[in-house]
């Protein structure tokens, strides 16, 4: 069995087999809260391939034990805080989950919608529309920020405050749609 094969048999993470030029050894390699760890472990120091695989495997485990767990790279997005900022950097409205679309028929015509977005209790994505044509751009918006309000109650604002503040904003996407039909 090649020194490899036992590398990965012994379940060797972090331990890699180095063998350039006249360089032959292993190397441990870790990183940890963007510090890199490493440490390389020469088979003519050791005496041989398989001394030199002991010396890196005591090495990543004593390192192991001494250094903090690795950070999952995604638990920072999943917060609050940082969902909330990404959802008001890609935000046209001027209020979170408050958009407007347009939704092309089946016979291609084109018609525009004031569209609420939010997350329900279990994580889910939720959404309401209200169609422009129907309602009237003003009243489309009131209705679905009457469903935000209602199922987000710790919105900080209210029914009329989020009309205000996303009317202006919406009435010029709505302009925009009407010219690009």
């Amino acid at each position: 069995m090649s020194l490899k094969s036992q590398a990965l048999k012994k379940k060797a993470r972090n331990i890699f087999r180095i063998d350039v030029h006249a360089t032959h050894g292993w190397q441990v390699r870790i990183q940890r809260q963007n510090q890199s760890y490493t440490q390389f472990f020469s088979d003519k120091k050791y005496g041989s391939p398989e001394k030199a695989f002991e010396a890196a495997l005591a090495y990543r485990d004593q390192l192991l034990q001494e250094l903090p767990p690795p950070i999952d790279p995604t638990a920072r997005l999943r917060t609050p805080e940082v969902r909330q900022k990404a959802a008001a950097s890609i935000n046209r409205s001027g209020v979170i989950g408050i958009g407007f679309s347009v939704k092309v028929t089946r016979q291609g015509i084109r018609r525009p919608y004031v569209q609420g977005y939010w997350i329900d209790a279990d994580g889910r994505r939720r959404a309401t529309s209200r169609s422009i044509e129907a309602h009237g751009l003003k009243g489309a918006l009131e209705l679905v920020c009457r469903k935000l309000h209602e199922v987000q109650a710790n919105r900080g604002l209210s029914v009329e405050e989020m009309v205000q503040r996303a009317l202006p904003t919406l009435e010029k996407l709505y302009r925009e749609a009407q010219r690009d039909r």
